[in-house]
């Protein structure tokens, strides 16, 4: 979990600085870290989304978490090699159809309680209706 503080920001521009000037080859473990986070948070719904998740904590708001990760500039520098698996996996996730219709149908008949109460209702009252159809037949 990131705790993001009031501080954040400048512990991050110190964490880039360092890292960008030590004289040792590095990975840009930090830079690709916030580049990925920046690819993240497009508007504060991600953020909301992340906090719910349990990704994000912070006492700050949405649009400030938001705004802080967009003015952090890292220089171009990054090793995106570093989260390209997540990415991969949030792409297949983003793009499965199977994945997005049972989002949609999580969205559209399971959002509320009373939806599916009544939609398990219906199933029930349709299987009833069918056993009584086979029953009617068998006696002809």
């Amino acid at each position: 979990m990131l705790r993001i503080t009031s501080n954040t920001k400048v512990i991050l521009y110190n964490m880039i600085a360092n890292e960008m000037s030590l004289e040792t080859d590095t990975n840009y473990d930090v830079i690709s870290y916030v580049n990925f986070m920046k690819s993240l948070l497009e508007i504060s719904a991600d953020v909301k989304m992340l906090r719910k998740e349990g990704i994000l904590s912070s006492r700050l708001g949405n649009e400030e978490i938001l705004q802080m990760f967009k003015e952090i500039n890292t220089g171009g520098a990054d090793n995106w090699g570093l989260f390209q698996d997540v990415r991969m996996r949030i792409e297949e996730h983003c793009h499965s159809k199977v994945k997005t219709a049972m989002a949609d149908l999580y969205q559209t008949y399971f959002s509320n309680p009373w939806s599916a109460i009544a939609l398990i209702i219906a199933g029930f009252g349709f299987c009833l209706t069918l056993l009584r159809a086979v029953d009617e037949l068998k006696k002809l």
